[in-house]
């Protein structure tokens, strides 16, 4: 867990005022610090007869899409050898190795990052609902001792019924990590979500080229599926420039941006829309969207194997093997996560 130390210094009738969260100054250098803001000064309460006022709170950040705090939260490694150890006394690239110094560069706040206690002001963060959360916002623990408070960012959920997610953390004893997290879902949680003031949309995909058909099944032929000569599956590689796993098959067939869309994606209104099994035509997709990465599946349409519609003649990028035309019968059954969707752009 984090890990906070306070301290207070005083001289003659001036009171410097010093909290560290989740990480910070050393005591030794608390003498000189000039906030626990980074770039703003001290908030100074005059005992005399003359009151000193508080000074300005930060400036306000530079505006960062979430694409690219999830892009910056990936730099310090997570989960890896190469990860950042955590620390509250050391740095990595100007911001403190503790989890809101990690928070704050992924945000790109200010050197070397606001404390946790300040990542939950009005400065820098608005409050949400946990359903509001997306990629790129806040779960903090704002309250508590010096070993309670911290503060994770969050990626995406889980599952679709939002009992965990998947979160960036600089966490203590271990460092950078990426990992399910449930903070903030229990009742009475002491974690809340937040979005940062200066987080952003990422800018809308460019729409899909059109495509047709025909020529779906022609590239769909090109990676010479149930062949020796067929791709290999694997999530990490790529060819020509998409991944050989089944979403980057099918965008690769689609004619969509490399390495393509996951298929998480591939099922929103971004690239396709629902339809009933008994539209599908050749080049329609059925996809099951839910579950992890190992879980979700797309396989694109080509024809009806029987007359009775019980089963059909799919292409598809299969874990284990790699392309494939087989019979299968993926969103035919009742209760099936598999849907039929047809591409936004197909003709």
């Amino acid at each position: 867990m984090p890990s906070d130390r306070s301290f207070r210094i005083t001289a003659g009738h001036l009171a410097l005022i010093t909290v560290v969260t989740c990480g910070g100054l050393a005591p030794a250098a608390a003498a000189h610090a000039a906030s626990p803001t980074p770039g703003v000064p001290a908030a100074v309460v005059g005992t005399g007869t003359t009151a000193v006022p508080q000074l300005a709170a930060a400036a306000a950040a530079a505006p960062i899409t979430r694409s690219q705090v999830i892009a910056r939260a990936k730099t310090w490694n997570p989960h890896t050898s190469k990860r950042v150890p955590y620390s509250q006394t050391k740095t990595h690239g100007g911001y403190r190795t503790d989890c809101s110094g990690y928070a704050s560069m992924a945000l790109g706040l200010a050197k070397p990052g606001p404390i946790t206690v300040g990542l939950a002001k009005s400065a820098y963060t608005r409050r949400i609902q946990m359903s509001e959360l997306r990629r790129g916002d806040l779960v903090i623990d704002a309250i508590g001792s010096n070993t309670t408070r911290h503060v994770v960012i969050f990626d995406k959920w889980a599952n679709s019924a939002h009992s965990s997610y998947y979160a960036y953390e600089q966490r203590g004893h271990y460092g950078t990590d990426y990992r399910t997290r449930t903070y903030g879902l229990s009742s009475g949680s002491e974690y809340k979500p937040y979005r940062a003031l200066n987080i952003r949309e990422d800018a809308p995909p460019p729409p899909p080229p059109t495509v047709t058909r025909a020529q779906v099944i022609a590239r769909a032929m090109s990676w010479n599926p149930g062949t020796a000569k067929r791709v290999p599956y694997s999530q990490a590689k790529q060819y020509g420039g998409y991944r050989t796993d089944g979403s980057g098959y099918v965008s690769m067939t689609l004619g969509l941006p490399k390495p393509g869309p996951l298929t998480t994606a591939l099922a929103s209104s971004a690239y396709s829309r629902p339809i009933a099994m008994a539209q599908l035509l050749q080049g329609d997709l059925v996809i099951d969207p839910v579950g992890g990465n190992t879980a979700r599946a797309v396989v694109i349409f080509d024809k009806w194997a029987d007359a009775a519609h019980t089963s059909y003649w799919a292409y598809q990028q299969r874990a284990g093997y790699g392309t494939d035309h087989r019979v299968v019968k993926d969103g035919l059954t009742a209760g099936s996560q598999f849907h039929a969707y047809r591409p936004t752009r197909i003709r």
